[in-house]
């Protein structure tokens, strides 16, 4: 199920941070969050918060890791198995997304921001829809 999302047509990053507002908007905790290499970076582990456990592999040959990263280096190095097994829990929303590419269009078709946003709002809405098989009728 898709609680928050995010539109960007300047960067991905942008986006990450945008879905990150729509759910303090609207009251949701993050609890544990899994993301791929391209956000392993200091600025993203502190913009989470302590309170986050999160699990992503450090970009190969991070220079300055920081005490943000400690968390995450000491959970690898506790039970790397354990680790590994809830990081790649992300696949399960991967194969989300592109089924919702499949069955909903790869391309955004409006040319205006604000409808490009409500066009991927209501592909979430949709794919929340088909997640509970609950399609109206």
């Amino acid at each position: 199920m898709y609680v928050g999302c995010g539109f960007s047509k300047v960067s991905e990053m942008d986006a990450f941070k945008k879905a990150l507002l729509m759910l303090k908007k609207i009251g949701i905790n993050v609890d544990v969050v899994r993301l791929d290499k391209y956000y392993s970076s200091k600025k993203v582990l502190e913009l989470l918060g302590k309170k986050v456990s999160v699990f992503v592999i450090p970009k190969k040959g991070m220079a300055n890791i920081g005490f943000a990263w400690l968390r995450v280096l000491r959970k690898i190095i506790e039970d790397p198995f354990v680790f590994l097994s809830e990081y790649f829990l992300r696949n399960n929303s991967e194969s989300g997304f592109s089924s919702d590419k499949g069955r909903f269009g790869r391309t955004i078709r409006q040319r205006r921001e604000d409808r490009q946003e409500q066009a991927v709002f209501s592909y979430a809405v949709l794919h929340n829809f088909h997640a509970f098989k609950v399609m109206p009728r």
